[in-house]
């Protein structure tokens, strides 16, 4: 039951951020004036579309605290003898609400100072991961010892742990980078548009950044398909990491798409909708390489 409603805050959570994608993607983040989490001082503002979607958001994020909240209380009562993730994870959780929380909320007081938003993001992201996490800690059963079959799928968990986590860390890196070349307005100086407000005026950084976005972008779909070469060396979760390898080169699609556009609204959401989706996916694949599907109840003395 605990680990449906991890799930489901999980779920919630992508959602928060597809909607926080789409605050950035229509303008509409500074709607909202630098009150929070108030609206233009009102807690029921004139509505136009952006204060509609700045305030949804803001709404929307308040009502995903609670469900994280509520979600870390479960799973602290849940904990097993010996069954110590859960126990950092929970916390954890709570923990990255309240500082992605505080974060956003220092971003709308500054009124959205170029880049400090990618903070925002990276927060975020943790915060998703960190769900991810306790999501598949909860999901594992407990056994008293090790037998064959256990030992066996601990060896091939094992296999495919470093491939897994490699991909994490590139593809987490290479969001967060693109989501700074957005957020600090170098997209604009980069594709000739007139940024409001700045963070550097220099088209070469701009263009620099941009270029290591894209060679992020293609290093992630090669180690992709390594990961995916280890999967199915050790069949295990090969079709998440089929899933992955699609995401990834969806992503890539998408992301030229995106260039092609001059980064229109809608194409960098989907870019960004993508990256999110597949980032879910490669953190539960790591969960699950590195937690295993059951942990072992320690002897009692």
């Amino acid at each position: 039951m605990r680990h449906r409603f991890a799930f489901l805050t999980t779920f919630i959570t992508i959602l928060a951020l597809m909607l926080g994608n789409l605050v950035v993607a229509t303008n509409s983040g500074d709607a909202c004036g630098t009150t929070y989490p108030q609206c233009n001082g009102q807690w029921i503002p004139d509505f136009t579309i952006n204060v509609a979607i700045e305030y949804s958001h803001r709404v929307f994020t308040m009502f995903l605290g609670f469900f994280i909240l509520i979600n870390s209380i479960l799973a602290w009562r849940r904990r097993y003898p010996g069954e110590k993730s859960v126990k950092i994870l929970a916390p954890l959780t709570s923990f990255f609400l309240l500082l992605q929380a505080a974060t956003g909320g220092v971003n709308v007081v500054l009124s959205s100072p170029p880049g400090f938003t990618t903070l925002d993001v990276n927060n975020s992201l943790l915060l998703l991961v960190s769900l991810v996490f306790l999501a598949v800690a909860l999901k594992r059963y407990p056994i008293n010892e090790l037998e064959p079959q256990h030992i066996e799928e601990r060896r091939k968990l094992k296999i495919i742990s470093t491939p897994s986590l490699i991909v994490f860390l590139l593809l987490f890196f290479e969001i967060i980078l693109g989501a700074f070349f957005k957020h600090s307005r170098a997209s604009k100086i980069s594709f000739g548009q007139e940024p409001d407000k700045l963070l550097f005026a220099s088209p070469l950084i701009a263009d620099t950044i941009y270029m290591f976005h894209t060679i992020m972008a293609v290093v992630v779909v090669v180690y992709a398909f390594w990961f995916l070469f280890y999967a199915l060396k050790a069949q295990m979760l090969v079709i998440p990491a089929m899933i992955v390898m699609v995401l990834v080169i969806l992503n890539g699609v998408i992301g030229m798409l995106a260039h092609y556009m001059d980064l229109a609204n809608w194409s960098s959401s989907l870019h960004m909708f993508t990256s999110i989706v597949t980032l879910a996916v490669i953190s539960y694949i790591l969960a699950k390489a590195y937690l295993g599907f059951h942990y072992l109840i320690p002897k009692q003395k």
